[in-house]
């Protein structure tokens, strides 16, 4: 039953496997031919493929060439706007370098208008800011204005226009109607004013001599100094434009103005304020005992040896009578002290001494009185003047707190001023120094002259009351 079954199961295995190779053949050349079919269709795809692409190759290299040439354009473009870009910026620099320069410049132009419009303000001549005040502050004001928005070069324009015009117009000079104030009786008086360079005159309507104009300090209203030195006819000429002289003074008006502030001898020491008048009391007092004890050393006669040795012989010889004739001729001051030397001849000689030495005294009170208060006054009178000096410097300091420093020559003409006072204390007080000097010497030297006679007349009477003559006195 086994072996049936094995063949039969090996017979149907060999059955199937006759069939499967059967299959497998005709699989085999299906296959064959499927694959065939599909190779043929792939190359005939690829055919078509190559030819499409063979057909669209051309048209795509040209649209690469010109996509290609659109890059290198556009690279180009790029390149050119970064170049623009660079150079937009190096632009963009310099313009603002420019506007900063430019900036500078308008500040630097509108600086140089203020400062040119304020020393045309100071320059002006005397009496002409009445004609031009109002466009100096409307041009001011416009300049102040403009500062703060950086227009400012304009405004110097139309400073610049405004200085050539006034510049033109005084070109020759120009006569212009107004009133000034006399100088000497401050009387305001209408008149012409005729501005010629720097220098500004003043003719007055209702007659008198024509003078010069000038601006006196803390006032508006111009002065004007007569100059009657100045001929009638020729200042007519001058302020009717025809052909004529005018005062003119080379240093700038300088000369004038130091004239002018030199004032009389009072206005000068009252620059010295009070201080500066009690000195010069002092001086007067001083000037008046210079005055006297020169006086009393001219009154001074004393004698010389040569001229009291006859007197003095007498004396020894014990001859009143000579004595008395020689003593008419001598000197007062040498005559006072003899006299008072025989009225005591026959006196002893300590009382002799006594009495010469008394007339001596007088005469050293008499000649000496009041010569030490002219060394007073030599001493006291430089201690004034400080004194003077020093209140004045107060004075000008409380003014400079109060009004500043800003005025340099307002300044200098207060420190000048308190000086007044010092120099007049050195004016007093150096001639009553020397005066005082030559005074006490003359009369000391006057006085040791008489101490010597004295001596003299005591040894005379002496050996006349001793009744020996000396051999070498007889005659």
């Amino acid at each position: 039953m086994k072996a049936r079954a094995f063949f039969l199961l090996l017979a149907g295995l060999l059955a199937t496997t006759a069939a499967a190779a059967e299959n497998f053949d005709e699989a085999l050349k299906r296959a064959a031919t499927h694959y065939t079919t599909r190779l043929q269709q792939a190359a005939d795809e690829l055919n078509r493929a190559r030819e499409r692409i063979a057909r669209e190759k051309s048209p795509l290299l040209k649209e690469l060439r010109a996509a290609e040439d659109s890059i290198i354009a556009f690279e180009r473009e790029i390149v050119r706007l970064d170049t623009d870009r660079e150079n937009a910026t190096s632009t963009k620099r310099r313009l603002i370098r420019d506007i900063e320069e430019q900036r500078k410049t308008t500040a630097y132009v509108t600086t140089l208008a203020g400062d040119a419009l304020k020393a045309f303000a100071t320059g002006l001549p005397p009496g002409e800011q009445a004609f031009v005040g109002d466009d100096l502050l409307q041009l001011q004001d416009k300049l102040d204005a403009s500062a703060a928005t950086g227009t400012g070069a304009v405004v110097a324009l139309d400073i610049a226009d405004f200085m050539l015009a006034r510049t033109e117009r005084v070109l020759g000079g120009q006569l212009r109607d107004a009133p000034a104030l006399n100088a000497g009786d401050n009387r305001l008086e209408e008149g012409t004013l005729a501005f010629a360079g720097p220098e500004v005159f003043f003719a007055p309507k209702g007659g008198g001599p024509a003078g010069l104009v000038r601006m006196r300090e803390g006032s508006r209203q111009p002065v004007y100094y007569p100059q009657p030195a100045w001929p009638a006819a020729e200042s007519a000429a001058f302020f009717s434009g025809q052909l004529g002289s005018m005062p003119a003074d080379p240093t700038g008006g300088k000369a004038l103005r130091l004239q002018q502030s030199a004032g009389s001898a009072g206005e000068y020491i009252s620059k010295g304020g009070k201080v500066a008048w009690v000195i010069v009391g002092v001086g007067v007092v001083a000037l008046l005992l210079m005055l006297h004890k020169f006086w009393d050393v001219a009154m001074m006669r004393v004698d010389t040896s040569a001229r009291t040795a006859a007197f003095l012989q007498a004396v020894a010889r014990g001859s009143r009578p000579e004595a008395e004739a020689a003593l008419a001729g001598l000197g007062r001051t040498t005559r006072e002290l003899f006299e008072e030397g025989l009225r005591h001849l026959d006196s002893p000689a300590d009382i002799l001494e006594e009495r010469l030495e008394a007339v001596l005294l007088g005469q050293r009170l008499h000649f000496e009185r009041r010569l030490p208060l002219l060394a007073v006054i030599a001493t006291a009178a430089p201690l004034m003047g400080l004194l003077g000096t020093v209140v004045g410097m107060v004075k000008t300091f409380t003014l400079i707190t109060v009004f500043g420093t800003g005025n340099a020559a307002k300044l200098s003409s207060g420190i000048s001023e308190v000086l007044v006072a010092t120099e007049l204390g050195l004016a007093v007080a150096i001639p009553s120094l020397v005066v005082h000097g030559f005074l006490a010497h003359r009369i000391n030297k006057h006085l040791a002259v008489l101490e010597r006679q004295a001596l003299e007349f005591v040894t005379a009477a002496g050996t006349a009351q001793s009744g020996v003559v000396p051999a070498g006195e007889v005659r």
